[in-house]
């Protein structure tokens, strides 16, 4: 029976390659992802160094809240990007659709994604929905 696959009603299953994870205060102070200053509405991601987040694994431990997800985010990878490089996309979730503060992408795929659907968000302005054709007055802003 296809029973198990119900929806769990309460929290969306995050697509592969992103990670909910629960980022404490002194979390968003270290990586400057303090919701309003960090991150905002509009631009509710940041990217972090994956070297900083081991690097706070190390310190920190089990206390550190990117601790459990350590092996995914050793794993990370970007194509030819050097390692002390690299950078994961972290996304403040401030509906909490995946039950958590924050979430980050452990693929570049779910990044892109990510990215590309906050951006298609803010393109329509209040138009809700009206995401049928690119090419937008205006909507040529260099990265």
């Amino acid at each position: 029976g296809g029973r198990v696959r119900e929806r769990a009603g309460r929290m969306a299953e995050p697509p592969p390659g992103i990670v909910p994870a629960f980022l404490s205060g002194t979390t968003m102070e270290v990586f400057g992802l303090r919701p309003e200053e960090g991150v905002t509405e509009e631009t509710p991601f940041k990217r972090v160094g994956v070297k900083k987040i081991l690097d706070d694994i190390q310190f920190k431990g089990v206390i550190s809240d990117f601790q459990p997800f350590k092996k995914q985010i050793e794993s990370y990878k970007n194509g030819d990007v050097p390692a002390e490089e690299l950078e994961l996309l972290v996304v403040l979730d401030s509906d909490m659709v995946y039950d958590q503060n924050f979430y980050f992408c452990v693929t570049e795929e779910a990044a892109q994604g990510v990215i590309e659907q906050f951006e298609s968000a803010k393109g329509g302005g209040e138009a809700g929905g009206g995401g049928g054709g690119g090419g937008g007055p205006c909507q040529t802003s260099a990265l």
